[in-house]
């Protein structure tokens, strides 16, 4: 690699990324900022990871990878040992080495690996947390809870199981944390200081007002705009299958993300796990996406109406499979356009097992010590 880009400056960095969130993003686009390449080491699933929940991670390295390569801003991604990445400094050999400062101080990376960067005048960046910090433990044991909090009280009734305390008999319960997001927003007051050198990398947030004079006002009239929805809570690389296809059968892919007030609506108690601001920052990072906008609205006729796409994407169900009397379809008929559908592109990855394996993890976790009893088969005696 380096003999194909000998004037370019290599930025090299690493993590799990197994739910990833905004944080994660503006971290990359951060490490992007310090050179010319990307190269993103990806934890293998045999990593240690250093970390408390050693069960992690709950997505396969592959499907981890593939999602980092639709941010346009990551040019390599490899498979890594997150424990010690000495191996890959000596072969890679890059200009910058894009660490988090934390990592240095629970002595996630090492003398080794700092030796090596000083043999090679390897500039090692230290990156501090963000003002509001999400770990994919977080988002784990927040949907893990929810969902064990939820089989309680169908089976036992309503009690009064508070998770926002956290460390019961130092089990350390989630809290509840309703607003994962990222210190700094796209949205409102809040911008983001991007080189201009990556601006053109970001989709647009626009306000869901604006959506009738989106073709007007970004001078897109020639265009052929395609319209995606989706909570884009729980990610993986089957929503960004979807996306990247949505994207394809048009000129111009418009997200519409549903509101924390109906994503819980339609989802459930505990969804969204991350916040609808921050869900629609995410997704402006995604090399298919131009414009991201948030509704607020069960029914989404009023949105495709007001937007008027050429085409509406969608998966295959029974609804968007209907004759010529469906009402989405006689909608979209009405300005010449077309609705497309394409079947689930990850039908073994899902947020519903992904949720299902974070509740068994967290299980284990807590009730570790009955578990271990009740697999004992023998009858208690005392004597």
């Amino acid at each position: 690699m380096r003999n194909e880009h000998k004037d370019k400056k290599i930025v090299f960095t690493y993590g799990t990324y197994d739910l990833i969130h905004s944080a994660h993003a503006i971290y990359l686009l951060k490490a992007k900022a310090k050179g010319d390449i990307l190269v993103v080491g990806v934890a293998k699933n045999r990593s240690k990871l250093r970390i408390p929940n050693k069960k992690l991670p709950l997505i396969d390295e592959k499907n981890r990878e593939e999602l980092l390569h639709y941010f346009n801003f990551v040019d390599y991604t490899v498979l890594v040992d997150i424990d010690d990445l000495s191996e890959e400094l000596e072969s890679l050999r890059p200009d910058v080495f894009f660490t988090l400062e934390n990592d240095w101080v629970k002595k996630i990376r090492t003398e080794k690996e700092k030796n090596i960067a000083n043999k090679h005048k390897i500039k090692i960046t230290k990156n501090p947390k963000g003002k509001i910090y999400v770990s994919a433990s977080d988002m784990i044991n927040r949907v893990a809870d929810v969902k064990i909090k939820s089989k309680v009280e169908y089976f036992f009734g309503k009690t009064k199981i508070d998770l926002s305390k956290g460390d019961w008999s130092k089990k350390k319960w989630s809290g509840l944390k309703t607003d994962i997001r990222s210190d700094t927003l796209f949205f409102g007051k809040h911008t983001h200081k991007v080189s201009p050198r990556y601006k053109n990398l970001i989709g647009k947030i626009i306000k869901y007002n604006d959506i009738n004079k989106l073709r007007e006002k970004y001078d897109i009239v020639d265009k052929k705009i395609v319209l995606a929805l989706g909570a884009c809570d729980l990610l993986h690389s089957g929503h960004a299958r979807f996306f990247q296809q949505a994207k394809n059968s048009g000129d111009i892919l418009v997200l519409g993300i549903p509101s924390d007030r109906v994503v819980r609506k339609q989802k459930g108690a505990g969804r969204p796990v991350v916040t609808e601001y921050s869900r629609a920052e995410l997704m402006s990072f995604f090399r298919f996406t131009d414009f991201v906008t948030i509704y607020d609205k069960e029914d989404v006729r009023p949105f495709i109406s007001n937007l008027n796409p050429d085409i509406f994407f969608t998966i295959k169900e029974n609804w968007n499979e209907a004759s010529d009397n469906d009402k989405y379809f006689n909608d979209v008929k009405g300005w010449n356009g077309k609705i497309k559908s394409i079947k689930p592109q990850a039908k073994n990855l899902s947020s519903t097992k992904i949720i299902k394996k974070a509740t068994g993890i967290r299980i284990k976790e807590i009730f570790n010590e009955e578990l271990e009893e009740s697999r004992n088969g023998k009858p208690l005696k005392d004597i």
